[in-house]
């Protein structure tokens, strides 16, 4: 398995975590991708990054991948993020709001502001002025 140019071996942990989160049962892809967050994961950037893509509609495991994405911390899953909160729940945009606090990009900084102004929820907006103000 291949990812960021480097080479997983294809038994490995990180990889059956990977492949998790393409598992039909939303409670498995969902602790893959919590998992995955908690170790940091850089590999899984782009399988987070796709299964947000394709899962959306499966709240639990978008929210999962999300907060994976925060913990891991790579600039890399802004586009997917920001994908997230266009389309996703108010569960779903809640946690692209922590995630992006974990960027610590300018970039990230102007989807909050932009999240800040604009979210149709007053809650979801509060959180991400709150997350402005603290500087992250």
């Amino acid at each position: 398995m291949t990812m960021h140019g480097s080479t997983i071996a294809a038994d490995s942990f990180t990889a059956k975590l990977i492949a998790g989160l393409r598992h039909p049962r939303p409670d498995i892809a969902e602790h893959c991708a919590w998992i995955l967050g908690e170790q940091k994961e850089q590999y899984a950037v782009p399988a987070l990054c796709q299964t947000i893509q394709e899962r959306l509609w499966d709240v639990d495991v978008a929210a999962a991948a999300v907060a994976a994405l925060g913990k891991i911390g790579d600039p890399q899953a802004l586009p997917a993020l920001q994908f997230a909160l266009q389309h996703g729940a108010a569960r779903v945009r809640v946690e692209v709001v922590a995630a992006l606090r974990q960027l610590h990009t300018p970039q990230a900084d102007a989807v909050l502001r932009d999240i800040a102004e604009h979210d149709p929820l007053a809650s979801i907006r509060d959180q991400a002025l709150r997350a402005l103000q603290k500087g992250r």
